[in-house]
């Protein structure tokens, strides 16, 4: 049946898996094996490619050796499930966290979800951004009650690591690549805006702000949240930053239980 046909074929494609196939091929020249090994070579380098596309910091921080043989061992653990290849590669991180060979890198996995964080921005449904005029028409008893939407764009990553910092020193216009300072964490954001994907650091108490307000904690809650731990925190200053990133795109009042 052809459903069969092509399920031992992909079978060949993503984990070079030949044993159902192999007495049905006639090979004029080479082998059988050789001639439905190319379709896996062919399956993996193509699929490589595409995972270099979507992490190329993380290709430049292992080099070309290292990535090719690590996509490998991914891709036919990994294979696709969708027909869009930009959807390709959201596993990766966290494989990459739990890969042995990549074990003296242990921010390797986290630079790995920041790249993936920009892929899907990119992808994200456009909305637009809100005015931030709309906060000035709600009376200022009522700005405790306001819950923002957020931009189906927004993405919120934190590490350990300077993932922001190795990111930004391994694009491909740095020859030369400063030494950093792994011992400090990083916190931040991930939006597209005018097509474009940008990110931004944030302070801690500025990410934990905005992490409660994506739980659904209205401005008042998350704001007295963050007061408990921090003391610098300055709404004025974190509203300002993230309005102009467009990572708001409504406000609305909304009842709280006491």
């Amino acid at each position: 049946m052809l459903h069969d046909l092509q399920k031992d074929f992909a079978a060949i494609a993503l984990s070079n898996n030949k044993a159902a196939l192999l007495g049905r091929v006639q090979a004029a020249r080479g082998t059988p094996e050789r001639r439905l090994g190319v379709y896996h070579t062919n399956t993996i380098v193509s699929l490589t490619d595409v995972l270099k596309a979507a992490f190329p910091v993380v290709a430049r921080i292992v080099g070309d050796r290292f990535f090719v043989a690590m996509a490998k061992v991914f891709i036919e653990a990994h294979p696709p499930t969708q027909p869009t290849l930009f959807r390709y590669g959201h596993d990766l991180p966290k494989f990459l966290g739990a890969f042995p060979p990549a074990k003296s890198m242990p921010y390797l996995a986290d630079v790995a979800r920041l790249e993936w964080a920009r892929i899907e921005a990119y992808f994200a449904e456009d909305r637009a951004p809100m005015d931030p005029t709309q906060l000035a028409e709600i009376a200022p008893e009522m700005l405790s009650q306001v819950s923002f939407s957020l931009h189906p764009a927004l993405r919120l990553i934190d590490s350990a690591f300077p993932i922001f910092e190795i990111w930004a020193v391994n694009q491909a216009d740095h020859d030369v690549i400063p030494g950093i300072d792994f011992g400090h964490a990083e916190c931040g954001l991930v939006m597209r805006r005018d097509q474009t994907v940008v990110q931004r650091l944030l302070n801690e108490a500025a990410y934990q702000w905005l992490r409660s307000i994506t739980t659904g904690l209205a401005l008042g809650e998350a704001t007295a949240l963050v007061a408990v731990g921090s003391t610098n925190f300055d709404l004025q200053d974190t509203l300002h930053l993230l309005l102009a990133e467009g990572a708001f795109t409504d406000a609305h009042i909304v009842s709280i239980k006491n």
